[in-house]
């Protein structure tokens, strides 16, 4: 077993949050990009798969909510708890939303 280096431990530590971040940002394009696919009205709800991609991402990347102290992840679940909220709140207007025809004058 090797000991690293302070300098080693900081440079992996840094190299993957860095590879942690470039996930989350080409998950994000992923999600950008599908938001302009001609879903149907059923279809709508598989753009919320990367969205959910990004919270995992986000807790167990970048928060590490399996490791630290009972306090500290109480928090970090609490913070993925309202992120599902907002979530939640976000996709009920494009799951919901219907569009109506109006018509023109020569379809009357």
């Amino acid at each position: 077993m090797s000991v690293q280096s302070p300098k080693q431990s900081l440079r992996t530590e840094v190299a993957r949050l860095v590879r942690l971040w470039v996930l989350l940002l080409l998950v994000g394009a992923v999600e950008f990009g599908a938001s302009f696919l001609p879903l149907g009205h059923l279809g709508r709800p598989l753009i919320m798969i990367p969205a959910i991609a990004m919270i995992g991402l986000v807790a167990f990347g970048f928060m590490n909510v399996t490791k630290g102290p009972v306090i500290v992840r109480t928090f970090a679940v609490a913070a993925l708890f309202w992120l599902l909220i907002l979530l939640a709140l976000g996709s009920v207007d494009p799951l919901t939303r219907v569009n109506y025809t109006v018509p023109t004058p020569d379809q009357r």
